[in-house]
């Protein structure tokens, strides 16, 4: 029998394409072993270890707060709880994805808690070349605060296409001209630069649907972009083709980082939020690409076109 983080190698292999022989030449280990193993899920394996009374014992000391989140929020995924315990005990903790995956499963199966649907990114695979295209969504998001009431929290996202290198930005108010625009300033600064082109949800360009049909004053909007130098490219809303990758990082976003979350202030949470991307958003394994955000930026970074904050120096129109 293997240990759990010989369990989880063999998974990563085998998830990055190696072959059984290929994996059992590499962790040194007998074809019929790492066979045994291959196609069981994370739950088959915590049964099994669980039958031959080996614990993961690395994640015991998380055990309370590992089941708070679960009684908490029984839809919660394993990724979220991973991500909080980054968050919670930056200091101590240390395990790995899947050994929260393992952990998480042996718990709900302890406490009869069911699994939720997994959140998964979308899975396009046209490439780019780097610098060329970034594209923006928005979306909302209700989250509960300190005292249990509902708040509306409104998103944006810019993604590089290439990279898969991710920026959001929260607010409580439906976007505007002036705060659209300032989301865009924002996120160049974040990237240290713009791509050539940006790709939109026409729908929401012109009139921004889901957050309360706000109109977005495209003179405004025409006047920044020709200023700052990147083109626009409209397409029709939920066309994964044209914009999936952006549409994909907004549900992920809700459906990872602001999920299960309570509202502390708008400040408190984009400053959250820029600590979840280097953890999690930028700082994991994309699911498609296979690679880190964070590490392919690095070489898609120089190849972005320098911009100022425009908005704060050219005559933006303003809107009603």
């Amino acid at each position: 029998m293997v240990d759990s983080k010989m369990y989880v190698k063999i998974k990563e292999l085998k998830e990055i394409g190696f072959k059984k022989n290929r994996v059992a030449s590499v962790l040194k280990l007998d074809p019929k072993t790492v066979d045994r193993y291959w196609d069981m899920t994370d739950e088959d394996y915590a049964r099994y270890i669980t039958e031959k009374s080996e614990r993961t014992k690395v994640m015991d000391e998380f055990h309370d707060f590992v089941l708070e989140r679960l009684v908490t929020y029984p839809e919660i995924t394993s990724s979220i709880i991973f991500d909080n315990l980054r968050e919670t005990f930056p200091d101590r903790f240390k395990c790995s994805d899947r050994t929260v995956r393992l952990y998480v499963a042996l718990v709900r199966e302890k406490e009869g808690i069911p699994k939720p649907v997994k959140i998964r990114q979308y899975g396009e695979n046209l490439e780019l070349p780097f610098g060329y295209q970034a594209q923006v969504d928005m979306g909302e998001k209700t989250m509960k605060d300190t005292n249990g009431k509902s708040v509306k929290i409104y998103v944006f996202a810019m993604v590089l296409s290439s990279s898969r290198y991710k920026f959001v930005l929260f607010q409580r108010e439906p976007f505007t001209a002036q705060t659209f625009i300032r989301a865009h300033d924002l996120a160049f600064k974040y990237f240290g630069g713009r791509p050539s082109e940006i790709v939109y949800d026409q729908d929401r360009v012109m009139v921004v649907s889901e957050n309360r049909g706000d109109i977005i004053d495209t003179e405004a909007f025409d006047t920044y972009r020709h200023s700052a130098g990147f083109s626009v490219h409209l397409c029709r809303g939920a066309d994964p083709e044209s914009k999936g990758k952006v549409e994909s990082v907004v549900k992920f976003v809700k459906g990872n980082f602001l999920s299960c979350r309570i509202f502390h202030g708008i400040a408190a949470l984009n400053s959250a939020g820029l600590g979840w991307l280097d953890r999690t958003g930028n700082g994991k394994a994309h699911e498609t690409t296979k690679m880190i955000p964070a590490v392919v930026f690095r070489e898609e970074q120089k190849h972005l076109k320098p911009v100022p904050e425009i908005s704060e120096r050219v005559n933006i129109p303003k809107t009603a």
